[in-house]
């Protein structure tokens, strides 16, 4: 049966308690009557009057075809199987209740269900994952982000404040739901990367039929449970405590799916085991890893197949994720390291997990100092990143494209302090440009594309568009008709379009480098370059270097990311086909550890049915702080 047919399967479902490694026993039963259409080219929502949005049902593209989930009484099912053909999809629920812990070593944390990381989410390609989100985080709103799914036919559904959904506020609950249309190693977590840094964050695994695995014949085992491994760091104390300045509050320890034992992978010699690495980092924390006397060959990135690629040492910045295969052929059958390195933020942090043979008794190891960095022949080896692969198939070559420039750098923002006006600011009250606080607070100034600062709107812009205030718009490359600091900015696009967009680290007020996130799209990065002669780059020095010929684009075979870094005095270059409507954003996550956000929105026509938009939670009084002051 084809992967189409499969999209005309009835649908299981299965609770979070029958879910792989959920340690809490929280079950609960669905109402049979869950109505569902495929396949999923758009979708609808119905909501509860207690607020809670749940996916009632996906319009088909083809022929309306209805079927019914009679399913009745599965406790032991879970999403976690292997993924076969001619097999009915299943609803994969999760229940996620986000609060504060205190944690067996006395520290806080942020945590969902009562563990840090989150329930890991495994799935199959076409299953209905569905995650009811309650928040007990006394005083804090948050939502939760599905890092690296696409959201086809749910842009709802992908997690940002006031842009696709009112936040949920403490007591509340949200259900979240979406198909699994890719497979892929993802992640979640929340959209504030200080609640995702003080511990709300997991992985979400989306595995298909074997046979279409397209590097299936390189490993002997992809046990997506075992061999995951999600790192993550931690700090001396919660950032979402703090009501100062926390970007300069640094991790003292990074963690491998979690702070419990240390997480091994068993192998058994002369086969090849297929690995999953996740950097669930929040703020700009690049992470190398290497395995103990093993290769590594690289065969995807973001969840994008790549050409395999053989590596001793792989790179992964912040929401970053690398699947490799690795093959336990040492002639010595014993336990080997897999140390994972900080640099940027983290540098000098170590953690470590095991490869450990078949019949060999670890326990040893555990006597060693886990943290001893020993040098060995292969740092001078070079250091694997995702931008620097290849896709799996070459791309088609695109004759016309809408060229963007976004310029980032560290701007000190001139602020005095008869400038910053705390009030709440009516129409009564004569209007002159609004300065946050915290461009003053930051000596050093703040991150910003193209010379302004990001500002949430007032209302969710996908559901509510014509709401939005006009003034706080400004269009990119128009930002210079804005006169205030902070605006909505907004990139228009049309389906169909192909967007090469340049992000260029300009470089004039800092040496960081900056990781960026593009929610919804999958981005080909057909160029990276960063200036050896250490010199800020400027949109003019760019374009000369463009109209010259200079500048190198891989058109044949770029990777295919969400996830890219943009270095320190260079460029990114990458493309992105808009192939549906919604509002997207592209975002420097760790950009907004100083509270001023760093991004832009890709807006595309998107007809939200009225009847969801009416159904959605609404946002009540709840405005972002720095609308408030707006």
């Amino acid at each position: 049966m084809s992967v189409k047919a499969l999209a005309c399967k009835q649908t299981e479902r299965c609770t979070n308690s029958s879910c792989p490694s959920t340690k809490n026993d929280n079950r609960r039963t669905i109402d049979s009557a869950f109505v569902l259409f495929y396949p999923f080219s758009d979708a609808k929502t119905n909501i509860s009057n207690n607020g809670k949005a749940s996916l009632e049902s996906f319009a088909p593209s083809g022929a309306n075809i209805l079927f019914e989930d009679n399913t009745k009484n599965i406790d032991n099912v879970s999403c976690y199987r292997p993924c076969k053909f001619n097999v009915k999809p299943k609803r994969c629920y999760y229940n996620f209740k986000v609060e504060p812990t205190i944690q067996e070593d006395g520290r806080p944390a942020i945590t969902i269900n009562g563990m840090t990381p989150g329930p890991p989410i495994q799935a199959c390609v076409n299953d209905i994952i569905i995650v009811e989100v309650q928040n007990s985080i006394l005083n804090q709103d948050i939502t939760i982000h599905w890092h690296g799914v696409e959201q086809k036919g749910t842009p709802y559904m992908d997690g940002v404040p006031m842009v696709t959904q009112c936040p949920i506020a403490y007591g509340q609950t949200y259900k979240y739901a979406f198909v699994a249309t890719s497979s892929g190693t993802f992640l979640y977590h929340a959209d504030s990367v200080s609640h995702q840094s003080d511990g709300v964050y997991g992985s979400l695994i989306i595995n298909q039929p074997h046979p279409l695995e397209p590097h299936s014949s390189l490993y002997d085992y992809d046990r997506s449970g075992e061999n995951t491994l999600t790192v993550a760091a931690k700090f001396p104390e919660l950032l979402t405590a703090k009501l100062e300045d926390v970007s300069k509050l640094k991790p003292d320890a990074l963690i491998i799916n979690g702070d419990g034992d240390i997480s091994k992978i068993f192998v058994m010699a002369g086969f090849a085991y297929r690995v999953r690495l996740i950097n669930a980092i929040a703020i700009e924390c690049p992470i190398i890893v290497n395995i103990e006397n093993h290769e590594m060959k690289v065969i995807a990135t973001d969840g994008k197949p790549t050409k395999p690629v053989l590596a001793r040492i792989v790179e992964l910045y912040p929401g970053e994720r690398m699947d490799v295969v690795v093959r336990a052929s040492e002639a010595t059958v014993r336990g080997y390291w897999i140390r994972v390195h900080g640099t940027g933020a983290c540098a000098g942090l170590v953690a470590n997990a095991m490869l450990i043979y078949s019949g060999f008794n670890y326990t040893a190891m555990l006597e060693e100092n886990q943290n001893d960095y020993i040098k060995t022949n292969w740092e001078s080896d070079l250091v694997v990143d995702g931008q620097m692969l290849e896709s799996l198939q070459d791309q088609n070559h695109v004759s016309e494209v809408k060229s963007v420039y976004l310029g980032i750098d560290r701007n000190v923002v001139k602020v005095k302090d008869g400038d910053i006006d705390f009030r709440y600011i009516s129409d009564a009250i004569p209007k002159k440009p609004f300065f946050p606080a915290a461009f003053a607070l930051h000596e050093n100034g703040v991150v910003q594309i193209n010379g302004k600062s990001f500002l949430y709107p007032n209302v969710p812009i996908l559901l509510r568009p014509r709401d939005v205030k006009q003034d706080m718009y400004c269009k990119v490359g128009e930002e210079d008709k804005q006169v205030e600091s902070q605006c909505v900015q907004v990139l228009d696009a049309l389906e169909g379009e192909v967007l090469e967009i340049a992000l260029v680290n300009e470089g004039f007020g800092s040496n960081d480098s900056y990781t960026f996130h593009m929610h919804g799209y999958n981005m080909q990065v057909i160029s990276t370059w960063q200036n050896p002669k250490d010199k800020p780059i400027s949109k003019q020095d760019f374009q000369k270097l463009n109209k010259d010929g200079k500048i190198l684009r891989n058109l044949q075979n770029p990777p295919v990311k969400d996830t890219i870094t943009v270095p320190n005095k260079g460029y990114t270059i990458v493309r992105i086909k808009i192939d549906r409507g919604g509002t997207w954003l592209l975002e420097c996550r760790s950009c907004a550890l100083s509270s001023i956000p760093a991004a832009i929105i890709i807006r595309v026509p998107e007809a939200i049915p009225k009847t969801v938009i009416d159904s959605l939670p609404k946002c009540g009084s709840y405005r972002p702080p720095d609308v408030l002051l707006n």
